[in-house]
């Protein structure tokens, strides 16, 4: 008689078989090949320990910021990258600092809190959909014997140790060296060093709590409908205020004992200048600036209430997270039945496979986090320029500051928001959405032009490839408008409008065929390829190609306004040059001339021979 088995245990989860080896094979009732397959779920404090590195490798485990799994590399590339800065600046210090007027020594201090606060709210900005768990999180973790407090431990303790080490990372290794720079004996150290570690720890942790609490108010109080176009518009919003206050330093660095000492009516409204108030304060006492301590007083209500809503906040919100994770979110589809859609059928997108490859692009940008981050940093940015451009820190007739348009700056609005834009969108395009899936494309549309018109593998998509450009064209079109009506707002002329809506459209035409030269892939199809990514043409493109765009713009666009032939200059030269581009493109294309990333693919797709 062989030995019976043994009963389960569910409480323990633990699976133990034992059996005769004289069984026969029909009274097998169990039969295991992975012996880790018995294993017992671990006990709850290393269940703890698993699910918080899992969150905290989730910060990090994407196509943006790592490939295969790459964590702590990646931890410690971005950490060095964050922490350098202020050492750098420091060493740069050490042979300006003797004799120092009061005056650069207040503006050096100022970059080192201004950059904590600045890498802090990027960096929480850049996570921010990872932040709160997402339905992912939910539909994968809730169904094993887990408790839903325990994720709730681990995603919040996930959040911290993430946001703490940055915190610490980047304001570390400058503390003490700065802090000596001003020091001139052991007791005046200890001093300084308080004074610096709590004016660059609170402005850190306001900029980086900020983002979440504001998250935290939308995804509890708003319809699940509403959260996802809201977050781009917020995430750009925190983009652009992080990158205008670095754009602004020097300014505010060369004005701020004027804000310090209360002469500026809008200082209490520029947070960084809060905790500069409060290190002064913390450094001088009475004898620091007027405005210092009021100043530092709004900065510590202003970080306990954004800490407070995020306590209050981050339950209800994980909870509401939950809820729609379980039940669903059920959303109408609108067809495209209006006049835009129609208008785009008969023009641009004539073709069933561009419309298809069309709509594939916005539902892909419309649902996917990723893509969105793109377009929030890239649009962020230029919108931090543009405002740096724009508005003027003066001083009126009376001695006081005060903030003004420049015309100058006005004339740059419409190229700077356009190629940041297109920029954006570009970076967004090239990053795959679903390498699996991509064969559907190859299959169905290579018969889009001629067999003979392209060789392989450039053949099946044809005008569908091109499909990318036509959506950027389309979303700097609808800019152009919006910088046109902004423009209309503050009275310009209808000839100085006509003047910017030729220049916004030569932009737009000009910057969509030289960012999707050669392109023979559809968009979000084409894998990554580590190692590629030319520095040369990144920095010719940023550094020559955007202040040369910007600056000839300029100055065609003043040009125009006193000699109104430059108008036709202007259309004639944009033909030429597009002419030009478009002839590369299909040369590049047919594989004339090549060496753009997008020309490199995979083998050519299987077909079994079930296809002409």
């Amino acid at each position: 008689m062989p030995e019976p088995l043994r009963t389960i245990d569910i409480e323990e989860v633990n699976v133990e078989v034992r059996a005769a080896e004289a069984m026969p094979p029909q009274f097998r009732i169990l039969e295991v090949e992975d012996p880790d397959a018995l294993k017992p779920i671990p006990p709850p404090s290393s269940r703890a320990k698993i699910l918080r590195d899992h969150f905290f490798r989730r910060f990090f485990d994407n196509d943006t910021l790592a490939l295969d799994g790459e964590t702590h590399i990646t931890v410690i590339r971005i950490l060095s990258f964050f922490a350098v800065p202020q050492l750098m600046y420091t060493f740069w210090l050490l042979p300006h600092n003797i004799n120092r007027p009061i005056r650069e020594i207040m503006a050096d201090r100022y970059f080192v809190v201004l950059f904590s606060f600045i890498a802090m709210g990027i960096i929480a900005t850049f996570e921010w959909e990872m932040m709160f768990p997402d339905r992912s999180d939910f539909q994968i973790l809730l169904p094993l014997p887990l408790k839903a407090r325990e994720l709730f431990v681990a995603k919040s303790s996930a959040v911290l140790r993430f946001l703490g080490i940055f915190l610490i990372g980047t304001n570390l290794f400058a503390l003490l060296p700065f802090s000596a720079l001003y020091s001139h004996s052991l007791a005046s150290l200890i001093h300084t060093v308080g004074a610096h570690a709590a004016a660059v720890l609170l402005a850190g942790i306001f900029a980086a709590l900020t983002p979440l609490a504001v998250e935290g108010v939308i995804l509890t109080t708003l319809p699940a409908r509403w959260f996802r176009p809201l977050s781009t518009v917020l995430q750009t919003a925190f983009i652009a205020a992080f990158v205008l206050f670095l754009l602004l330093w020097p300014l505010i660095g060369f004005h701020l004992q004027a804000l310090l000492g209360g002469e500026v009516w809008f200082a209490k409204f520029i947070p960084p200048v809060w905790f500069m108030a409060l290190y002064e304060f913390l450094m001088d006492g009475s004898v620091a600036p007027a405005a210092c301590g009021s100043l530092a007083v709004i900065g510590l209500y202003a970080t306990l209430i954004v800490a407070a809503l995020c306590v209050i906040t981050y339950p209800l919100g994980w909870a509401k997270q939950k809820k729609r994770a379980i039940e669903g979110v059920v959303t109408a589809r609108a067809h495209a039945t209006s006049m835009v859609s129609k208008l785009l059928r008969k023009t641009v997108l004539r073709r069933p496979q561009q419309r298809a490859v069309f709509h594939f692009i916005t539902q892909t940008i419309a649902r996917t986090p990723r893509y969105q981050v793109y377009f929030a940093l890239y649009s962020g940015i230029g919108l931090a320029i543009a405002l740096c451009c724009v508005l003027d820190l003066r001083h009126t007739a009376d001695g006081a500051l005060a903030l003004m348009l420049s015309s100058i700056g006005l004339h740059a609005l419409m190229p700077l928001l356009l190629f940041w834009l297109a920029s954006g969108l570009r970076a967004a395009i090239t990053f795959p959405v679903d390498m699996l899936a991509r064969w559907i494309f190859p299959i169905s549309m290579q018969f889009t032009r001629p067999a003979d018109a392209y060789p392989a593998p450039y053949a099946y998509p044809g005008r569908a490839a091109k499909v990318a450009r036509t959506f950027t064209t389309l979303c700097c079109g609808a800019l152009t408008l919006v910088i046109l009506g902004l423009l209309l707002a503050l009275h310009w002329s209808w000839f100085s409008l006509l003047i910017q809506a030729i220049c916004g459209a030569s932009i737009t035409l000009l910057l969509g065929d030289l960012f999707f030269l050669g392109r023979t892939q559809i968009a979000f199809t084409r894998p990554r390829l580590p190692g590629r990514a030319s520095l040369t043409i990144i920095f010719v493109l940023y550094a020559a190609v955007f202040p040369l765009l910007i600056l000839f713009t300029i100055d065609i666009e003043r040009a125009a306004e006193q000699h109104p032939i430059y108008i036709l200059r202007i259309l004639l030269g944009v033909a030429a040059t597009h002419i030009v581009l478009m002839l590369f493109d299909r040369a590049a294309q047919r594989g004339i001339v090549g060496g753009f990333p997008e020309d490199e693919t995979d083998e050519w797709f299987l077909t079994l021979g079930l296809t002409r």
